[in-house]
């Protein structure tokens, strides 16, 4: 049983590590060489391991002037879709390890980790047993909604029949108005892609305003989605208007079983005259997740404080219709988990961070 750190410089060591990073059964691109160097871009230490062949892709976050790095493992170690208990188990342990060494190597005080690894009383059971305990969440949501179906071979018709009248009725209602599905991929020339991303970018930003979510760094967020699309792990689905006004738009990503729509947005005033453009969009996603027979994970509608199914009244309760109207059911995961190496150092660096204002 080997550890052993991996140089990613060279484009080959890359395009190696995210084949079985990303592309692999359990894949996720935010355990992609792409998605570590956007974080290091921020400021943060990308580290890829390889465990026993498995790779951990790892990011640290150092205190100012005293260190006392905290590492995290977004979406790792890689794990398959509705993973067994085995598997469970190997994925804790193998966090356990990569936790020591990293102690040993470089001081680390805690490492978080969310391999994506479905909830259930067993899964805690594997996580406690590795010294891992449940914390903050890395991603705004925990949990996801998935739609299996269009992973099994079934028909878009019989998928169709399955949306609820009212996002039908959405969908054509944006046919009729004349607006087309586009879908922007690694064959659409750059220069059309940095004038769309221009445009995306407007719309991000307005979305996350008038939602009020941190959004961070679109333009280096942009840069991560667009080198994804170069490489076919990503796509965007836009909707345009009349002289090439961006309507509304969805970023997929494309990794291990799933197909996943990650950032969506749209114009506020063109909802309210021709609602349905994001409907459309949706679809679209989950007529690719058919055509690669992938399963379409439509993303989580859970936030912190309120970790359960939204009910009508919640904030996030509109959302999780719209998403569930395409027959998207409540996938619970387990989530983030922490285990602490130097509990005294993760106190300080605690108290050092809520003296400056954060975390």
């Amino acid at each position: 049983m080997t550890i052993r750190r991996i140089d990613l410089s060279s484009l080959e060591a890359q395009r190696a590590w995210d084949a079985r990073a990303v592309d692999a059964p359990g894949g996720d691109v935010h355990q992609g060489s792409a998605w570590l160097a956007y974080r290091a871009s921020l400021g943060r230490e990308a580290i890829a391991l390889e465990i026993d062949d498995a790779p951990l892709g790892i990011l640290l976050n150092r205190a100012p002037l005293f260190g006392l790095p905290k590492g995290h493992a977004p979406r790792g170690p890689i794990v398959p879709w509705g993973a067994t208990l085995a598997q469970a188990v190997a994925v804790a342990e193998r966090i356990d390890r990569a936790a020591t060494w990293l102690g040993a190597e470089y001081g680390l005080v805690s490492l978080d980790a969310d391999p994506w690894l479905p909830a259930g009383e067993a899964t805690e059971a594997a996580l406690r047993k590795a010294g891992l305990q449940k914390s903050d969440e890395i991603f705004p949501s925990q949990h996801t909604m998935v739609l299996r179906a269009s992973a099994t071979g079934t028909s878009d018709a019989d998928l169709f029949e399955g949306i609820t009248k009212s996002t039908r009725q959405r969908i054509a209602l944006a046919e009729r108005a004349g607006f087309v599905a586009e879908r922007i991929t690694h064959l659409t020339p750059a220069p059309e892609r940095t004038a769309l991303w221009a445009k995306v970018q407007i719309l991000l930003e307005a979305t996350a305003q008038r939602k009020s979510f941190a959004l961070g760094s679109s333009a280096a967020m942009i840069h991560w989605w667009d080198q994804l699309v170069a490489t076919e792990r990503a796509e965007i689905l836009a909707v345009r208007g009349a002289a090439d006004a961006l309507i509304a738009f969805i970023v997929i990503l494309r990794h291990g079983e799933r197909i996943t729509t990650d950032a969506s947005g749209d114009d506020p005033i063109a909802r309210k005259e021709t609602p349905g453009a994001l409907a459309l969009l949706r679809w679209t996603a989950i007529k690719i997740a058919v055509g690669e027979r992938r399963i379409t994970d439509l993303g989580g509608v859970d936030i912190a404080g309120h970790r359960d199914v939204p009910v009508e009244g919640d904030a996030m309760h509109g959302l999780y219709a719209h998403k569930a109207s395409f027959g998207a059911t409540w996938a619970p995961m387990a989530g983030a988990h922490r285990i602490v190496l130097r509990p005294r150092a993760l106190a300080l660096r605690s108290l050092l961070g809520r003296a400056r204002g954060g975390r």
